[in-house]
């Protein structure tokens, strides 16, 4: 499949979605003191695109820790989901869970793709 950053953005707009009806019928509930949870782990190069090869290769370092967080994330939510023997959160955890996957997947190519061009010949 060919992944445009766009499809990425559109995987994670479409979790959202499907996770709002659960998050209504749950609530929301803050942890970790005043730093609210999405943003406690900020990759301040992702504010801007970074140029160069050097750069790109940055950017999707960055870009795979942030899925790598989803990730665990989503196998998290997918264990409380089994737990609560919540249906619809079990099949929103695992489809967003591989998706996600797909999406690491992608960048672990691209970053295979750039460290030659970035590091040997840069």
């Amino acid at each position: 499949m060919l992944f445009t950053c766009e499809a990425l953005a559109a995987f994670s707009d479409e979790h959202v979605r499907r996770l709002t009806p659960i998050v209504e019928r749950y609530g929301e509930q803050r942890h970790g003191g005043d730093v609210a949870e999405p943003e406690r782990l900020h990759a301040d190069g992702l504010a801007q695109v970074r140029s160069g090869p050097v750069g790109l290769l940055r950017d999707l370092q960055d870009l795979h820790v942030l899925g790598t967080l989803v990730q665990t994330t989503w196998t998290a939510i997918l264990q409380a989901a089994q737990g609560l023997r919540d249906r619809e959160l079990i099949a929103v955890a695992e489809q967003a869970g591989g998706e996600t996957a797909r999406q690491l997947s992608w960048l672990n190519t691209r970053l295979k793709e750039a460290a030659p061009q970035a590091l040997i010949v840069g």
